[in-house]
């Protein structure tokens, strides 16, 4: 597998330093915004610009905008429900997995130090799945169209075969 790239949304340039290093030793690389966006419209657009595999999302980044890192993560499903998303927050968030889906995952900020091998390992696996997910889309959207122009190659041929 290429080398995975996250974009890591987060307010403080300390926490920042810290995950970018701790997730380097798994091989996993943090891309980080040195200024969050004013609004969540634009955070879409930025995953597709950076190309990224996952997101790890601060819960609080209310050093730099107003908006909370939950509200990011809902912006984001809006158009991609398969990159897979980390949720760091400092509390317990009851409905979080009511809310989201199997490719969302919430962890306590204050246990990212000592668990960070299990959520590189998280990470990889879930960026592995929606791979081969998107490959297998691929393969039935290209059968798709292979089965679409065999039939209209066959009404061509019989409206040929009836003309002669």
């Amino acid at each position: 597998m290429d080398e995975l790239i996250g974009l890591f949304i987060e307010d403080e340039a300390a926490n920042v330093d810290i995950y970018t290093r701790l997730f380097a030793l798994e091989g996993l690389k943090l891309d980080c915004l040195d200024k969050l966006p004013l609004t969540v419209d634009s955070y879409y657009d930025i995953i597709l610009e950076k190309n990224v595999d996952f997101l790890i999302i601060d819960f609080h980044l209310e050093k730099q905008v107003t908006y909370k890192g939950i509200d990011v993560l809902r912006e984001i499903r809006k158009h991609d429900s398969t990159i897979y998303a980390v949720l760091l927050t400092n509390y317990e968030l009851d409905d979080f997995a009511d809310q989201f889906g199997d490719y969302d995952y919430e962890l306590q900020k204050s246990e990212i130090t000592s668990r960070y091998k299990d959520v590189a390992e998280k990470i990889k696996r879930a960026c592995g799945l929606r791979k081969e997910n998107l490959m297998y889309r691929a393969v039935e959207i290209k059968q798709q169209q292979d089965t679409e122009t065999i039939r209209l190659l066959q009404e061509i041929s019989s409206k040929l075969d009836e003309k002669k």
